[in-house]
């Protein structure tokens, strides 16, 4: 099906295949799957009226950034970890760094509580998850808090306890602390770091932002596509088919870039050309290098368009 949303040539097969996953998603476990839009505008609507619905007030993240304060914002500007985040109980999140084999970057989860260190430390693990009696879930525990000053009570800073859907499928709770995300040169100079939870709100996320994840619970509503290659990149993201919900399907919807028409097509050239036998192994190589040279430049081109229409 994704083959056929490449090149914008869909069959009745397979609009029929994705009209069939419009039924709802139902989890026991008390977290959703994220809804893709196209645009920050609708995503940041979205999260903050179903953050809003939730009783009580919320707990504010600031990030630390350091760095040349001349161009630090401006390096830090399209990072996924946030300037600022607020959370309540019950606010569904995904996780954007990886941690281990099972908890990574896309990871859904639910805020379930907020802890301090050390009372997260003293809590019954039965309470909350068997895995964090691993070497890596103790070190995670004990990273180096933000450099705040502690509450009045003296308990210290307070984080969410998160409790994720990893990919095995099995329930992961911890304390989430803040990690690091630099800017660096190719040398090693860091020009650029941000401090902050590794979190974001997920009831919805941005199809932009989602590129490059992947994603056990995903919901595409493709009436509100409109740009060209919108819809393949939102339904790549799912994991399968039964963790993916897709509303609106229309295959005029469905616009295939031309660039990437182009890619494919020449794609399948080297490939029928590998398969047949060159007179010499210096035609065989010329004949590809010209192809994976037109692929390189292509795909980066591409991927700026796309990235500026789906930045809104």
């Amino acid at each position: 099906m994704l083959n056929e949303m490449r090149l914008g040539q869909i069959t009745q097969d397979t609009v029929d295949t994705f009209k069939k996953l419009a039924r709802p998603l139902e989890f026991n476990d008390g977290v959703e799957s994220a809804e893709l839009f196209p645009t920050r505008a609708q995503v940041d609507g979205s999260n903050e009226r179903r953050l809003r619905d939730l009783p009580g007030a919320p707990t504010r993240y600031d990030a630390i950034d350091t760095g040349d304060v001349n161009i630090r914002d401006k390096l830090l500007a399209n990072m996924m970890a946030p300037k600022s985040i607020e959370l309540k109980m019950d606010s569904q999140v995904m996780l954007i760094k990886n941690l281990d084999g099972s908890l990574v970057n896309g990871s859904l989860g639910r805020v379930i509580a907020f802890s301090d260190e050390r009372t997260f430390d003293m809590t019954n693990m039965d309470d909350y998850d068997p895995f964090m009696d691993d070497a890596m879930a103790k070190a995670r525990r004990k990273l180096k808090a933000f450099s705040r000053e502690p509450d009045p009570d003296g308990s210290g800073m307070k984080y969410p306890v998160v409790r994720f859907i990893s990919t095995d499928g099995v329930a992961r709770v911890i304390l989430c602390q803040p990690e690091e995300w630099k800017v660096e040169l190719p040398n090693g100079e860091v020009q650029a770091k941000r401090v902050q939870l590794p979190l974001i709100l997920a009831w919805a996320l941005s199809i932009h932002k989602a590129q490059g994840q992947t994603l056990e619970r995903v919901t595409v509503n493709l009436g509100r596509v409109f740009e060209k290659g919108q819809a393949y990149v939102a339904l790549s993201r799912a994991t399968s088919q039964e963790g993916l919900r897709v509303l609106g399907f229309d295959k005029n919807k469905v616009m295939a870039h031309p660039r990437v028409i182009t890619f494919y097509r020449q794609l399948y050239s080297a490939e029928e050309a590998a398969a047949k036998r060159p007179n010499s192994i210096a035609d065989f190589i010329t004949n590809r290098k010209g192809v994976v040279n037109t692929q390189v430049r292509e795909v980066v081109d591409l991927d700026s368009e796309e990235e500026r229409a789906m930045a809104y």
